[in-house]
């Protein structure tokens, strides 16, 4: 099926072919595909009596919530720029947002208000105030019209403000929502990662609106106990998160606490390579499959990803279709078949640009090509397997060693919650792998237990990748979207050596 020219056309079809279909499922309210477009009407209706006009920029400080969907649809419809913010942001990180892409309103959640007033808000909207005006109409958009600046999290410096077009969603619905979820009528998506993020919108917003299914919106922290609530009420047929929340959840019912997964189809896994004793842990406990994929806020959701009937745990998968994606090697010359490179991707949800940062953008895209800062390895079938951000990968006795590779070995140990890996040096000066874990509840950190988990990663990895070192941590240093940040475990990893000399 071709892409429409929006998400709002998408929605505008729905509504008309199935009005009384429910769109959004939020605590006690459950909204259909009438009421949803209705709401987009008048919050368009707001947006014009507030002054808002095709062009300006409105950012969003809100909780996952109907009013907020709402917001999306009315900014986009109106041919008004929606930007979203992190509600884990301080003042000065809303700050930066609102200056940089020059808001002309901000619309809140009332948890929210203060937050925002106290980062400079030119002018404040509350969200349960959108829909007490009256309809206004759709504004002149076209596909190459922009509609949306999501901010990255900023882990590797000034966060930069990735500019997304309308014709960008419905590429996504095509590609992922119709050739890999196969979305059906009484699908109900629920999604951890909230909306402010590129993988959360995709999840809750353009996904199952544009496959005509229904979203499941948690406003509150997600919790494990949270989301057991969640599944016990909405029962949602497929679930995303990622592998942090996997293995909370893994281990909530460790614990002894239920969750009902009987209405899953299947779960979806985003922002770092899942552990394949997770997923298996997963499919023992629910008899479905998790499925990996890969997307960037540059493309707004998966390029890469596993399929039902083709999923291979620990990958991210195949390119997706409307998609390509090439490696290039330390030489700078494309990988051809199997090998390892820097992954990058271009597509129809590719960004042109980012707000206000040539430099950046000169350094990131290239003739339409994304660079992603990933390095992967292709293997003989077509499948992409994550081996590191690309700062992240060192070697050792020559050669290149993946994190990940040894963080999946040290995670078998039965007493590993999770483990993050960097470089470190040993007595000599030399390169040694060094594995930073979390342990479940009922451990006790140990020289006895770190010779197991040491034992029990070298089954399995060549000697050259076997971590030296163990470091037991209470937590993991991360960022909002809850990937780890190994920059911050070499700089502990620096001090602490400094500190030895």
């Amino acid at each position: 099926m071709t892409p429409k020219r929006s998400i709002i056309d998408y929605l505008a079809e729905n509504a008309s072919r199935f009005p009384e279909r429910v769109a959004i499922r939020h605590k006690d309210r459950q909204i259909t595909y009438r009421e949803v477009d209705e709401a987009a009407a008048r919050c368009r209706g707001a947006l014009a009596a507030q002054g808002i006009k095709a062009g300006d920029r409105v950012s969003l400080v809100m909780s996952d919530s109907p009013e907020m969907i709402f917001a999306f649809l009315g900014i986009m419809g109106s041919g008004a720029i929606a930007v979203p913010c992190s509600t884990l942001l301080p003042p000065e990180g809303l700050s930066y947002a609102f200056k940089d892409s020059e808001a002309k309103l901000v619309i809140v959640s009332p948890e929210h208000e203060q937050n925002a007033r106290a980062a400079g808000a030119p002018r404040v909207f509350m969200g349960s105030d959108l829909e007490k005006s009256d309809p206004g109409p759709l504004g002149n958009f076209d596909r190459d019209t922009p509609c949306l600046v999501l901010y990255t999290s900023g882990s590797t410096g000034q966060p930069k403000g990735a500019v997304h077009r309308h014709g960008h969603m419905p590429c996504t619905v095509e590609s992922v929502a119709r050739k890999v979820y196969d979305l059906e009528p009484d699908d109900r998506l629920f999604s951890v990662p909230r909306l402010f993020f590129a993988y959360g919108l995709g999840n809750s917003l353009s996904i199952p609106l544009g496959g005509g299914a229904s979203t499941i919106l948690l406003s509150e922290r997600p919790t494990p106990a949270a989301i057991a609530e969640v599944f016990a009420k909405y029962r949602p047929t497929i679930f995303f998160g990622v592998p942090t929340i996997f293995r909370m959840l893994l281990e909530h019912v460790r614990q002894g606490n239920k969750i009902d997964t009987g209405s899953l189809r299947f779960s979806v896994s985003a922002g770092e390579v899942l552990p394949v004793a997770t997923w298996n842990e997963w499919k023992a406990l629910t008899g479905t499959e998790i499925l990996e994929t890969i997307g960037t806020t540059e493309l707004l959701h998966a390029f890469i990803h596993n399929y039902r009937d083709n999923n291979r745990p620990g990958s991210s998968g195949e390119v997706l279709e409307g998609y390509e994606c090439k490696l290039i090697d330390e030489s700078g010359k494309v990988v051809e078949g199997a090998g390892r490179g820097n992954l990058h991707v271009r597509g129809g949800s590719a960004i042109p640009h980012y707000l206000n940062k040539p430099e950046k953008t000169a350094e990131t895209i290239r003739d339409g090509w994304v660079r992603t800062g990933d390095v992967y390895r292709r293997d003989t079938d077509g499948f992409f397997w994550f081996e590191g951000r690309s700062d992240d990968l060192f070697k050792c006795s020559g050669m290149w060693v993946s994190p990940g590779e040894v963080e999946d070995a040290v995670a078998r140990h039965p007493a590993v919650l999770e483990a993050a890996v960097i470089a470190e040096a040993d007595a000599t000066g030399a390169t040694i792998p060094a594995a930073y874990v979390m342990l479940r509840p009922g451990n006790s950190a140990g020289a006895d237990l770190e010779k197991r988990i040491l034992e029990e990663a070298a089954k399995t990895l060549p000697r050259f990748k076997q971590p030296k070192r163990i470091h037991f941590m209470d937590q993991l240093p991360r960022t909002p979207t809850g990937k780890v940040q190994r920059f911050k475990l070499r700089q502990m990893a620096g001090i602490r050596g400094r500190s030895s000399n």
